[in-house]
């Protein structure tokens, strides 16, 4: 289960409206409900909420939050190069 401080990371880095962002990313790693289909927004807000329990959800939010991290760092190391020219 996703705990409050992971909660808070997920929102900081992903924003308030994360479900757009993780939906495509639970699409691209083949993820689908007990039904076979996509998970809705209600799903995984839900999830990420503690509301409901899917270990491979958490796990696959986390990772999308982690890989944003990297990128954001990867950019602003970038942006200082760009500026030092």
């Amino acid at each position: 289960m996703i705990s409050k401080k992971e909660k808070r990371l997920l929102i900081e880095i992903l924003g308030c409206q994360y479900t757009p962002k993780v939906m495509p990313y639970l699409q691209k790693l083949g993820i689908k409900n007990e039904k076979g289909k996509s998970f809705s927004v209600d799903s995984i807000r839900m999830i990420a909420n503690g509301f409901r329990e899917n270990e491979k959800v958490e796990l696959a939010i986390m990772q999308l939050v982690n890989k944003t991290i990297k990128a954001k760092k990867a950019m602003m190391l970038k942006r200082k190069k760009l500026s030092k020219k």
